[in-house]
């Protein structure tokens, strides 16, 4: 739940995280950043000298179209007598049964599943919506600091869409992370990943074996994540 994501946003950054992940979703979002806003009042308060704020990061996957789940059902079929525990359970307020508008505001839900069941007539269901990836990352990079892709051996199309696709909102950006779990041909697809994103090559003396190796480029740093590798 969002209350959720603001605590544990906040308990991390006084803890000193330097990068905190969240989904590319507008509201988990505008929560994560409420909670680093009130860490860095509480750091202030305490003249926490050495306190830096954490860079919010957000994750997509090159090759799936984001898709957000949403609460739906027909307020017109709800029992008069009901109490609507949907409505008091909702940590967003986002179930409404008011004179000008009735059901779930759209904007507000982030699908958290808990109104689903607590109906005691089994009228809601979750929906899960696409969302153009452009219009995801028009909405969200320009609120973050970092990115994570993740990426298998093989997407090379799929990547170059989505890296292209991303190009208007990755030159502000700290940090962007590509995530690929280990597997046969893993060094050649993410040499051919420096390619596509024009990374350079790393120094030498090493390569791509590490499990993370930061390169600096114009504006930010590239981690290479290779999950499972040794």
């Amino acid at each position: 739940a969002l209350p959720e994501i603001r605590t544990l946003t906040l308990t991390y950054a006084l803890a000193g995280a330097d990068c905190i992940d969240v989904a590319a979703d507008p509201a988990v979002i505008a929560a994560a950043k409420s909670g680093l806003d009130a860490a860095e009042r509480i750091a202030k308060a305490d003249q926490r000298s050495g306190y830096r704020r954490p860079w919010l990061m957000v994750s997509m996957s090159a090759g799936e179209d984001p898709h957000f789940r949403k609460a739906e059902f027909d307020p017109a079929i709800c029992p008069k007598d009901c109490p609507r525990p949907c409505e008091k359970i909702c940590p967003v307020e986002a179930i409404e049964f008011a004179a000008d508008f009735a059901g779930v505001r759209r904007d507000c839900c982030y699908g958290c599943g808990r109104c689903l069941p607590v109906c005691p007539w089994g009228l809601i269901a979750a929906h899960s919506y696409p969302t153009p990836i452009d219009a995801v990352a028009q909405q969200v990079l320009s609120q973050v600091d970092a990115l994570e892709i993740h990426t298998h051996v093989g997407e090379h199309a799929a990547f170059k869409d989505l890296w292209q696709t991303l190009q208007p909102w990755v030159g502000n950006l700290q940090i962007i992370s590509i995530s690929c779990p280990d597997g046969e041909g893993l060094i050649n697809y993410l040499k051919d990943l420096q390619q596509i994103m024009k990374v350079p090559e790393s120094a030498p003396g090493k390569d791509l074996k590490a499990s993370a190796i930061a390169l600096k480029t114009k504006s930010h740093h590239v981690i290479w994540q290779t999950d499972g590798r040794p």
